[in-house]
Formats: structure tokens, C-alpha cells, sequence
């Protein structure tokens, strides 16, 4: 075998090598970037698309994904909108595979406390899903604390009065899996 088959045999192996190097080095850092998305990104990326969500409280969701908050996240159907906080979330599925993240893609603007007083606000009827027993609570939120909600309790169907509210409610933060609205369009 002459000298210069030898050089270019070589050539090749050790090209064949740097590709093999290469890919492996590409295969850990796409690894290691997928290891920084933490799951909220991972669903931010999913907006407009439609999902299930189960919650603690054995609850599960359908909807097209509508916002992602910071803790928390809004599916929307037809029927009812839903505010689920991200510590209630058991597993969720749908959307893209992919997750393409960037800046404008990752709404954190409000925390599922201020978006509880936007529905407090708004005086819309709400069903809040409990974690442990997969029981609610119906009526409007009245108030929302530090860690609790105050709400007048009564039916969600139709057009409450005052004289139909049985009761008033404190609710733990931590332990609602979701609160459920119906859509308003």
C-alpha cells in the first residue's frame, strides 16, 4: 500500500472521527438547553393550541390554552374558561411536540393571584375545584387575600341576586386545583 493511501485513509478516519465528535457535542447541548425549559415554558410555547389537563382533585380540562401567567395558565372552550395554577397541574398533553421558546413567547405578567382579583373584578359566577376530594365550591369571589379567597356562595347558572346567595366561603389558595367561569365568548 502506497504512502499517500495511507495519509488519505487516515484522512478519512480521522474526519470521520471530528463528524462523529460533533454530533455527539450538538446531541449534549441540545440535552443540556432542553434541561433549563422549566414547564410553564414548555406550555407557553402551546399557546392557541388545544390541551388536556388533569389536576390534583382528579379533574381534567380540555381547551385551547389561551394565557400562561406566572404560576398559572387559562384554557378556554366553548363552554367554560378555566384558570388552573401551575402547582395543581398532575400532567398535561396535546400541542406541539416542539417547543420553541423565546422572550415573546413566555407571558409571566400577572400571578394566579392577581388573575384570581381580575375575575373578583369582573363578578363573573365561578366553580372552584378543590385538590384533595373533587369537591367545589360555587359563587363569586368577594375578596382574595394573601392566601385565601372570600366568596358569597350560590349557583353559577344565570343571573344571581343578592337574596339568592346560602353562604360565604374562605378558600385556601394552595388547595384550588382550578376555577372555572363560564365563557363569555
Amino acid at each position: 500500500m502506497s504512502m499517500s493511501r495511507i495519509f488519505a485513509d487516515f484522512e478519512v478516519r480521522l474526519q470521520s472521527e471530528r463528524q462523529r465528535e460533533i454530533e455527539a457535542g450538538a446531541r449534549d447541548y441540545r440535552r443540556s438547553e432542553y434541561a433549563k425549559i422549566q414547564m410553564l415554558d414548555r406550555m407557553a410555547a402551546q399557546l392557541g393550541q388545544p390541551l388536556k389537563v388533569n389536576v390534583m382533585g382528579a379533574q381534567v380540562f380540555q381547551g385551547t390554552l389561551r394565557e400562561v401567567g406566572s404560576g398559572w395558565l387559562q384554557l378556554y372552550s366553548r363552554t367554560e374558561s378555566v384558570l388552573i395554577p401551575h402547582s395543581s397541574v398532575l400532567w398535561w398533553e396535546g400541542g406541539s411536540r416542539t417547543s420553541d421558546i423565546n422572550d415573546s413567547t413566555v407571558v409571566r405578567k400577572l400571578s394566579f393571584g392577581y388573575a384570581l382579583r381580575a375575575l373578583c373584578a369582573a363578578r363573573l359566577p365561578v366553580r372552584i375545584f378543590h385538590t384533595s376530594d373533587g369537591a367545589s365550591s360555587e359563587g363569586t369571589i368577594e375578596r382574595v387575600g394573601l392566601d385565601f379567597v372570600e366568596m358569597s356562595s350560590h349557583g353559577i347558572e344565570g343571573n344571581y341576586r343578592s337574596h339568592e346567595v346560602f353562604g360565604h366561603r374562605v378558600v385556601p389558595i394552595a388547595h384550588i386545583g382550578a376555577v372555572s367561569s363560564l365563557s363569555m365568548g
